[in-house]
């Protein structure tokens, strides 16, 4: 992490708060996917020489850095509450120390994960979460720091959060990236060359595109996934006859019949009326 007297984007507070704010409604999400119940979480920034000291931590690594991104901090009384909750909804009710410092762990990847698939939306870049790691107090020294709560109905907790300067100087320069590739989405005039997300329109068929074929879909509670085995069944919402959807960039590109060849799967795109 940066040193105390490092310059920092002026920025950075927006951005610290937005990601706090996208790592808190995650947090919700997963614990509904989880015991049914949506908690409530708030936060709000402090100065990072107020983060509490002694509580147990988790490094949260993001796919754009090495290091830890962020760092998510509670008392280890309150860790152990969430792990036993959680486990609770999902059957378990006699849970070893292991399984709740484990199920923790899981949330909070799950927690990191959907946050890179919203940063991914926002700056137009591939961006994944990692595995969440347990580690020390994190050096708060140019950081972006803040307290937060949560309020699951039986349980509750507190903790801090911790954001990288590195992280928020990072998400700095893609921010600018983006609005200086939306101002050249817009067509040249005066015989300027066209340009599109900052590369000219030659280059684009060069452009490399991830092509998903999606069969069907199905929204599972992570309880129902857990019980998943071998032999289980998962009813897709598509029917065996209709055809596949071609995917890029979130948008449904075609439609195609899956075939065979050369004992690999395939799609044979279908006429549009189709």
């Amino acid at each position: 992490m940066a040193t105390e007297g490092t310059p920092i984007p002026p920025d950075y507070a927006q951005m610290a708060t937005q990601a706090m704010a996208s790592w808190a409604d995650s947090l919700r999400t997963v614990l509904e996917s989880m015991t049914g119940y949506r908690p409530k979480v708030e936060s709000h920034a402090v100065p990072a020489s107020e983060v509490r000291k002694g509580l147990v931590w988790w490094g949260q690594s993001l796919s754009i850095q090495e290091e830890p991104s962020f760092w998510i901090g509670a008392p280890a009384e309150s860790w152990a509450d969430l792990g036993r909750l959680t486990l609770a909804a999902l059957g378990v009710e006699e849970a070893t120390d292991k399984d709740t410092k484990s199920t923790c762990r899981d949330v909070m990847a799950q927690t990191s994960s959907i946050v890179a698939s919203q940063l991914a939306r926002q700056f137009r870049k591939e961006i994944t979460g990692g595995d969440s790691i347990a580690g020390s107090q994190p050096k708060a020294d140019g950081a972006s720091a803040f307290v937060w709560s949560l309020d699951a109905g039986l349980k509750s907790m507190e903790g801090a959060a911790v954001w990288s300067e590195a992280f928020l100087r990072y998400c700095s320069r893609l921010t600018a990236a983006v609005k200086t590739g939306s101002e050249e989405d817009a067509p040249a005039s005066g015989g300027e060359t066209l340009r599109f997300g900052g590369r000219t329109v030659d280059s684009l068929p060069r452009l490399d595109l991830k092509v998903k074929f999606i069969l069907g879909r199905a929204t599972l509670p992570l309880r129902e996934v857990f019980k998943l085995n071998v032999g289980s069944v998962i009813e897709l919402d598509h029917s065996a006859v209709e055809p596949a959807d071609v995917v890029i960039r979130d948008r449904v590109f075609a439609r195609g019949q899956v075939v065979v060849v050369n004992g690999n799967y395939g799609l044979k795109i279908l006429p549009h009326q189709q």
